[in-house]
């Protein structure tokens, strides 16, 4: 792609972003071109990319689309040095410090999981990132966004994910997943058990629901052998964090948290 080209796309991405946060609202492709003065083909091209990097997600149906929480993670940093300390990011900055663990936060993509946010522990490799996807049904975050859903509606993803599943290997066992799913969302937690990354072991729950945002889960990662050891302590830490933010939900959002 020519340089100019780049720098153009760039530019756009930027002033798309720009316009929701001067907006505060959810917008139509149309919308979007009216305002900007965009073409509506590369502009409809852009928004699906940006959505599919989950920067943006699309209403269903309205069709149209609104920032996530990945925007704001962006600058979150920035947001601990000037702001406080009690942002999100400095919430999951203490849970990676306090238990040495990496700390995930992943939101739905099809039927895949996306991590927003990934905290590596100290001494992990550099296996995560953020903006890397695991399978849904495999991942334990992924695993607890499916909690949050009608079980129709999770049976559903999950046999979506067996059908882009090209090892079949890796493909779940319907009855063996419902009935992991149910035991978890019993217990209010589930767990990876090392068939995303042998080895290591994640334990996941749904975040407090925010208003106009895809619902999120959160993941505290280490080896099996530490989970086994600590696994009361770690999904204590979850709860407790998952209480806190439910309480602050209702007067301000979690970007300002």
């Amino acid at each position: 792609m020519p340089r100019e080209a780049v720098v153009k796309s760039a530019q756009r991405t930027l002033e798309v972003l720009e316009y929701f946060a001067g907006t505060h609202r959810a917008a139509t492709v149309a919308q979007i071109c009216q305002e900007l003065g965009y073409p509506q083909s590369s502009t409809s091209v852009l928004l699906q990319d940006l959505a599919r990097l989950g920067y943006l997600e699309q209403d269903a149906q309205t069709r149209a689309y609104r920032p996530t929480l990945r925007v704001m993670l962006l600058g979150g940093w920035l947001q601990d040095r000037l702001i406080g300390e009690s942002s999100l990011l400095r919430r999951m900055e203490r849970l990676r410090a306090r238990h040495a663990v990496t700390v995930l936060i992943g939101m739905r993509s099809g039927a895949m999981v996306r991590y927003m946010l990934t905290l590596r522990r100290p001494g992990a490799g550099a296996t995560m990132r953020a903006g890397m996807m695991r399978p849904i049904g495999h991942a334990a975050v992924g695993k607890a966004l499916l909690m949050t859903m009608p079980e129709a509606e999770a049976l559903g993803i999950l046999r979506r994910a067996n059908a882009e599943q090209p090892d079949p290997s890796r493909r779940l066992s319907m009855a063996a997943a419902l009935e992991d799913l149910r035991a978890s969302r019993l217990r209010g937690w589930t767990e990876s058990r090392g068939a995303v990354q042998p080895g290591q072991n994640v334990i996941a729950m749904p975040l407090p629901p925010l208003a106009d945002h895809p619902p999120m889960a959160i993941g505290l990662g280490t080896t099996v052998e530490e989970v086994e050891r600590r696994r009361d302590k770690l999904i204590d830490a979850l709860r407790k964090i998952c209480v806190a933010l439910q309480s602050e939900v209702p007067s301000r959002d979690l970007v300002s948290g």
